[in-house]
């Protein structure tokens, strides 16, 4: 049976979600961070009329990182970041931390205003 627990910041907010079954973790983290567009490289999940969904993964530590975007009329906001694999959730926390900054950054790169 998966268990299931709140990961809590220094503030004692809640900051992400862990899953454990079988010596492998699922940590997930909600962003809802504006950004000017998708990751040129995410795959399109879903198309509706009005809104997109967006997922690009990438190797993170011993597993694979998932990042996702939200593509409305008014914007885009990556909307959710996930880690997959057999790492200690303190330190993929930290790591998805990271990824998700870097990933941001790398959108505002290849921005085109």
């Amino acid at each position: 049976m998966p268990l299931i627990r709140i990961y809590t910041d220094e503030r004692g907010e809640p900051r992400a979600r862990i899953v454990e079954e079988d010596g492998n973790y699922v940590a997930s983290l909600d962003i809802f961070k504006d950004v000017s567009a998708p990751s040129p490289d995410a795959e399109v999940l879903q198309i509706g009329e009005r809104y997109r969904i967006y997922v690009r993964r990438r190797p993170l530590l011993r597993g694979v990182c998932e990042f996702v975007y939200f593509q409305f009329p008014g914007g885009v906001q990556l909307i959710n970041a996930k880690y997959v694999g057999p790492d200690d959730p303190e330190v993929v926390i930290q790591g998805l931390a990271e990824a998700y900054q870097e990933e941001v950054a790398k959108g505002e790169e290849n921005r085109q205003d």
